[in-house]
């Protein structure tokens, strides 16, 4: 068939990427773009073809152009990405949507005023949904498929955890240990936003992968890009996470009780979460929260140590990274001192003149000055920190 400009809709990376998820079966049983019928059984009930779903799956992309193709009703579509093709669609239904409302089911509110994140998801969405089967260019997911498949293999217990590691501390380090301990493989879905971060995903993935490979059975765990689009930004994100992991092959999916859109509450002195409404045909488990306590000298459950929070040191990867900011080195019982000097020597490039000489006069040598570099420089500069003897 050939196409003209009236067959043609343009979609931004969010829509193209997650399009490629479906595609790969990573959102099974989602498998299409549902019609406007499937949607509202989905929205409604939370099903789709009799299997749990958080939310419809659509595409309703904005922009006068893309509406005027809309309008037209075509059999066909093509779909651009930065003006080049990258798949089609087979029509089958167009159907007018709410924005409003298809952003208070994604994100449990429509307050876009004060929620950035809304009135950006607000502004890429039209009022015309496309229903139908489609195909896009895969960028890259059926290989990450293949290879976890391959690893999987003879493997029954596999477990997956999602994780942003901003930066990787002590915690994490600690749940992924109980987590191979539990089971015969851990997999590890490092999120990167379709956003710029501040801090780079390449750096979050080479200190994380640092930690795998120097303190971990290689054979136990495997670390996979994870992209983040904007259905991930919701309070659907836990469920969407299980999803993609069950569709990797995971039967077990393990998270802290503060994951985003896990919403754990008490019913009749029991704890619930949004999974006891919801079966995903995954075993869903949340994690006890992790404290370094002074008087145990340890990081312990809070649910299991007996002092109080006046004596507890709390791990959030947002305020160690602040600490890092300011170009100071977290203590090692919150990150290991490797991950800090990797993420202080990318953060401040070249920070040091006359490196060899610094590094000669506070560190241990051989009375050679050899050449260093700022990440070793940190390690050693660290070492001094736990030297004890004195203090």
């Amino acid at each position: 068939m050939a196409f003209s400009n009236k067959n043609k809709i343009f979609i931004d990376k969010e829509a193209y990427y997650t399009l490629a998820m479906v595609q790969a079966g990573l959102l099974s049983p989602i498998d299409k773009l549902m019609n406007k019928k499937e949607a509202e059984t989905a929205n409604n009930e939370k099903k789709y073809k009799g299997k749990s779903v958080p939310f419809s799956f659509i595409l309703a992309p904005a922009g006068k152009r893309n509406e005027e193709v809309l309008k037209n009703n075509p059999k066909k579509i093509e779909l651009f990405y930065n003006n080049r093709k990258i798949g089609e669609i087979n029509v089958e239904e167009i159907y007018e949507i709410d924005p409003l409302k298809r952003v208070e089911i994604i994100y449990g509110s429509k307050d876009y005023k004060n929620y950035p994140q809304i009135a950006k998801t607000l502004k890429r969405l039209g009022k015309y949904a496309i229903a139908g089967k489609f195909w896009v260019e895969d960028y890259g997911i059926k290989k990450k498929i293949d290879y976890v498949k391959e690893f999987i293999k003879n493997k029954t217990n596999v477990v997956g955890m999602t994780m942003h590691a901003k930066p990787v501390h002590r915690v994490h380090e600690k749940i992924m240990r109980q987590a191979i301990e539990r089971n015969d493989l851990l997999i590890v879905f490092l999120v990167k936003n379709i956003q710029e971060e501040e801090v780079p995903y390449k750096l979050r993935f080479d200190t994380l992968k640092y930690l795998v490979e120097t303190y971990f059975p290689k054979d136990k765990i495997i670390i996979i890009p994870l992209v983040n689009t904007y259905i991930f930004s919701g309070v659907n994100e836990a469920i969407l996470d299980a999803i993609i992991a069950k569709n990797f092959g995971c039967n077990k999916f393990i998270m802290g009780q503060t994951h985003k859109g896990l919403g754990i509450y008490y019913q009749a002195d029991h704890l619930k979460s949004i999974f006891d409404s919801m079966n995903l045909e995954i075993e869903a488990k949340t994690i006890n929260e992790y404290v370094y306590c002074n008087v145990c000298k340890t990081i312990v459950s809070v649910n299991s140590c007996p002092h109080g929070s006046h004596h507890h040191i709390s791990y959030h990867s947002d305020s160690i990274f602040e600490l890092l900011k300011t170009g100071l080195m977290p203590p090692t019982i919150l990150m290991r001192k490797e991950i800090s000097a990797k993420f202080l020597a990318n953060m401040f490039p070249n920070r040091f003149k006359n490196l060899e000489k610094l590094f000669y006069d506070i560190s241990p040598n051989k009375g050679l000055i050899e050449e260093s570099s700022d990440e070793d420089f940190y390690i050693s500069l660290m070492k001094l920190y736990q030297t004890s003897s004195l203090t």
